[in-house]
């Protein structure tokens, strides 16, 4: 099985994109660095990948389709 991505950045993560270990460190850098972020009940800051993705430039897969679904074969087609 492929390995499960979480929706927030990891500890370590956070510590490789900031550069620092203590989450108000982290949280100074995210906010000076433009990081929308929500800080755990514990005070450490959590961060969207998706987000983090985007900024880095990482094509985001959107999970909505482009278009709308074309029912006009439907409404021509013959109802039996």
């Amino acid at each position: 099985m492929g390995r499960q991505v979480s929706l927030f950045l990891t500890s370590d993560e956070l510590h490789e994109l900031t550069g620092y270990k203590v989450g108000h460190y982290q949280a100074h850098w995210l906010m000076t660095h433009g990081y929308p972020y929500e800080k755990t009940i514990s005070g450490k800051p959590r961060v969207l990948r998706a987000f983090v993705e985007k900024r880095l430039g990482l094509a985001v897969t959107d999970y909505l389709p482009k278009t709308a679904p074309n029912f006009s074969y439907w409404k021509h087609s013959e109802v039996a």
